[in-house]
């Protein structure tokens, strides 16, 4: 109804009368709530970060295991690889022999302590299994090799034996039955042939790699749970992989002979590490964006203050999230600022453009903002409205940190349209109005200052944008002061002196000055909007087709992760994990964590759960040594039986508890329930004795598998670790978790067992990946739904809303097609990209469609109507969308491969927004306006 329209064109007109007549105050107001919300920025940073796991069984257990079981042992593999072919040579043996005695040394100094931590000895005494030998720290393939060159068969040592030596004594380590568990240390590649060596006939052994595993006391370290590691680490987390570094340090030493490699050692300072090379292109994107705005926008005035109303942005966003109670993360304090820069400069580039349209008609500075104002207000709050919407939607989300994404994203959309759609263009009226009219071309000297004066304000705002993204608070805010203070208000104190003494600083005059030819240009874009617009008929059916086709395409993106689509291919971080496929494959890779509660002390109990681990052996997804064994870690079994094997382990328990224990049937566990209590009572109370001197599990090794209170008659808990190869393949820990699951029946059926559960870390992602996807299905149909209700009622016409709200859809279906296409997978990120599409897409076509409504009032017809539009706001949306797209292609070469995808995908998306609201959008805008539409018509609706 053009009566409504009228009507809502009047109180837009009202309110931005009212916006500019107390301008002064509205600036004022903006500028004192940036200062106040400066403290709750510095004084309630998030002290923990929003949870990405969704709740469920995997998680609930994954929390269970912290409670139960202390976690007494930190335990890290080192992969050695040979810089030729062979690791098994005098020349890379000695190398690693002289660096883990260094590192033995470097440990009794306290120097492998992390920084805060005290300067103790940290690595752990144990008892190696395959050995039978006790050992401090790690008990390396050299280390053996050395004690039998050191033996009376040969009275020689690493440091002089030959070639020869060597490869007899690794076949003596491998044929002993003591000692040819071993094989496991080396890769799945080495390989042994029958070779004279030193007169005689041997295996001779080649590898290319072996593994080193280091242990160290997970109590002095923290002791956070071992039990899962994932981003967001807290600083006891941090302590652990700064440890783990400065062993790897000890073990490459000089590196001569091979490379070592942490496997997976350091998550967190990898991504923090990863996310400083990162910060540069964060800043260009930031640089990029505003640089654009004021060339697309010909004013240093618009640049600058868009550079100042970013940095705002940044303060407001995270002041208000810290005083309601958002907690921290990577999306969060990272992703969400980053990706509302794009928001953000679209807001001020509406708003600033509109009110240069009126100032080239001849409008004063004030009156032209508010007819500016009065077109494009509704429009700009309006797209605030959908876009809060179109976010605020992630709260039906499971996951807190979705959840959190989604109420963060809607203060930076509430912010974004206060700071840089409102307050930032009456700062650039105000300074208009202190600026002389321009009388002439503009001096030689003004477009060189401005220029100068431009780019500076536009890096120093972007390097404040930088520094409080990255949570370098105070230094950001005092970078932002400094920039506002620099670029702004002594600009502005000159610009006032200046019209009392002509003769000074003239050069200050000309900056913000706007060339009245600015708008020659858009011609060509009226031109193609509506030539494309007459053949709608046939753009829409070719719309039509490629989205059907792009729908078959998106709905096959299935949730994929792999730490390369996070981090850097060539970090150590990612190498390490390369290496562990390589050299361990098949035999181990993620731990699947089985736990087991019931009356443990029931022999029918451990009989079905030896029943169970036999199962595990002939599951194929479950790692096998180099035996065909299951890769399994030591359990419940392997505790029981060192005590029934060892006659002082049994006497000991005899002396303490009064009870004889003994196992008449040779299956390694006591023979009755009496029996193995009092086993139990005294394991993890003194640990498993090897002799009155040595422990081959102490107690806090015992606890890690065990979970017992001595004398009492609740359940025990115990733990199954297996190692599972493959887990970066989804569709791996899928079929892993499914075939686990099968097996653990048989003890879910079981009334002994009162609970049984299975986590890992593999599964926590696969939880998390799962539940993203949901969010996102869920998420998309209710922001739609509830920005088409919004539209409707404030568009007051169903077709109109209808329309606007349909690209939004088309882009969202392209966008994973190309994902799909382009090969990358539904993650974390890219489901985030996702919901930012809505945002912006809905943005860009409420713009199009009000501007055509506007002007459908003036002209004759709706293809002028529609000419006139992408004259005005077509323009507007290429210049918001060219300078977001360059800042966010800039970022995509970012080393860091979790920013550069979003880079690149976040510009792909803004692309397509303009192609779909410059293309698409108008034929739908003439396929729903009949003729008589135009002035004077009945139907504006």
């Amino acid at each position: 109804m053009k009566q409504s329209s009228d009507i809502q064109t009047s109180f837009m007109a009202k309110v931005g009368d009212l916006l500019v007549r107390y301008s002064g105050w509205w600036i004022i107001a903006g500028l004192a709530l940036t200062l106040l919300l400066i403290v709750p920025l510095i004084a309630m940073s998030p002290d923990e970060d929003a949870s990405s796991n969704p709740g469920g069984e995997v998680f609930e257990v994954q929390e269970d295991l912290g409670d139960w079981f202390q976690t007494f042992v930190h335990r890290q593999a080192y992969v050695i690889e040979a810089r030729g072919e062979d690791v098994l040579t005098q020349a890379v043996l000695w190398e690693l022999y002289q660096n883990t005695q260094e590192l033995l040394a470097a440990d009794e100094r306290g120097e492998l302590a992390p920084p805060g931590l005290a300067a103790q000895s940290y690595l752990y005494p144990a008892f190696d299994t395959d050995t039978e030998r006790s050992f401090v720290g790690l008990n390396t393939f050299a280390d053996e090799v050395q004690r039998v060159l050191s033996g009376p068969e040969f009275s020689t040592a690493l440091e002089s034996a030959s070639d020869d030596q060597i490869k007899l004594a690794v076949h003596l380590l491998l044929s002993d039955p003591g000692t040819a568990a071993l094989r496991d240390a080396l890769s799945v590649e080495s390989r042994s042939e029958k070779k004279v060596a030193g007169g005689l006939e041997i295996d001779y052994w080649t590898s290319p790699a072996l593994i080193v595993s280091v242990i160290a006391d997970n109590q002095k370290l923290g002791g956070a749970s071992e039990f899962g590691r994932s981003l967001g680490g807290d600083d006891r987390e941090l302590d652990k992989e700064k440890f783990n570094r400065n062993v790897q340090e000890v073990l490459r030493g000089e590196e001569r002979t091979y490379q070592a490699w942490g496997i997976a050692i350091d998550l967190n300072l990898e991504s923090e590490d990863e996310g400083k090379t990162a910060a540069v292109f964060i800043m260009l994107t930031v640089v990029a964006a505003v640089i654009v705005v004021g060339v697309s926008l010909r004013s240093y005035w618009a640049m600058a203050l868009t550079g100042a109303g970013l940095g705002a942005l940044i303060i407001w966003l995270k002041g208000i999230s810290n005083l309601v109670g958002l907690k921290g993360g990577l999306t969060i304090e990272l992703i969400v600022p980053i990706a509302m820069i794009a928001l953000g400069v679209d807001f001020a580039v509406h708003a600033i453009r509109r009110y240069q349209e009126e100032t080239n008609l001849g409008y004063a500075p004030q009156r032209a903002l508010q007819i500016g104002f009065a077109g494009v207000l509704g429009a700009l709050g309006l797209a605030m409205l959908t876009d809060g919407i179109a976010f605020l939607s992630n709260v039906s989300s499971n996951i807190e940190a979705i959840i959190h994404f989604g109420i963060a994203a809607g203060i930076s959309v509430a912010s974004s349209f206060l700071m840089l759609g409102i307050i930032v263009p009456l700062a650039v009226m105000r300074i208009d109005q202190l600026r002389r009219p321009s009388t002439g071309a503009t001096p030689i000297g003004g477009r060189i200052l401005a220029t100068v004066a431009g780019l500076n304000a536009a890096v120093l705002f972007a390097v404040s944008v930088l520094l409080l993204v990255v949570g370098l608070v105070i230094p950001g805010v005092a970078v932002f002061l400094v920039a506002v203070l620099t670029f702004l208000v002594a600009p502005v104190l000159i610009m006032r002196r200046k019209n009392r003494d002509a003769q000074l600083f003239t050069d200050f005059s000309t900056m913000g000055h706007t060339d009245s030819h600015q708008d020659q240009g858009p011609g060509l874009v009226a031109t193609v909007v509506g030539d494309l617009a007459r053949f709608r008929v046939i753009v829409l059916l070719v719309v039509i087709v490629v989205t059907a086709g792009a729908a078959m395409l998106a709905i096959r993106l299935d949730p994929e992760f792999d730490v390369k689509d996070f981090f850097d291919s060539n970090s150590d971080f990612v190498v390490s994990l390369d290496q562990l496929d390589k050299h361990i494959a098949g035999r181990g890779g993620e731990p699947g964590l089985i736990f087991v509660e019931g009356d443990l002390t029931d022999p029918e109990a451990l009989t079905a759960l030896h029943q169970f681990v036999g199962e595990l052996a002939r599951n194929p997804y479950v790692g096998r040594d180099s035996d065909g064994l299951p890769s399994l870690e030591d359990n419940v079994f392997d505790l029981l039986e060192r005590i029934t094997a060892s006659a002082y382990a049994r006497s000991q328990i005899t002396q303490e508890s009064g009870i004889e224990i003994t196992d008449n049937d040779g299956d390694g566990v006591p023979d009755n329930q009496l029996q193995i209590r009092a086993t139990y009572d005294y394991m993890v109370q003194n640990g498993v004795p090897l002799d009155e001197s040595n422990f081959v599990y102490d107690a806090g090794q015992v606890r890690d598998r065990l979970f017992h209170i001595p004398g009492s008659s609740k359940d025990n808990v115990t733990l199954l670790v297996v190692g599972i190869p493959g887990t970066r393949e989804q569709t791996v820990v899928k079929a892993v978790r499914e075939s686990l699951m099968d097996d653990m029946e048989v003890l879910r059926q079981n009334p002994i067992f009162s609970r049984v559960g299975l986590t890992g870390s593999a599964f926590v992602r696969e939880g998390q990946l799962d539940a993203t996807t949901q969010s996102l299905r869920r998420a998309l149909p209710i922001s739609v739904a509830a920005a088409l209700v919004l539209l409707i009622i404030m568009m007051r016409s169903l077709r109109y809303a209808v329309v606007t709200i349909i690209p939004v859809l088309l882009v969202a279906v392209w966008l994973y097609a190309l994902m799909y296409l382009i090969g990358f997978s539904l993650n974390f990120v890219t489901a985030t990209i996702g919901a930012i599409s809505i945002g912006v897409g809905i943005d860009y076509s409420i713009h199009m469609t009000e501007r055509f409504r506007e002007e459908l009032r003036r002209t004759d017809t709706p293809i002028e109507a529609l000419r006139r539009a992408a004259s005005g706001t077509g323009v507007a949306l290429m210049a918001s969308a060219v300078s977001s797209i360059l800042g966010f292609v800039i970022l995509g070469f970012a080393p860091m491969p979790l920013f550069s995808s979003f880079g690149f995908l976040t510009a792909i998306m803004i692309f397509l927004v303009l192609a779909a609201s410059l293309v698409v959008l108008p034929s739908l805008l003439l396929f729903v306006t009949p003729d008589t539409a135009a002035t004077g018509g009945s139907a504006v609706d």
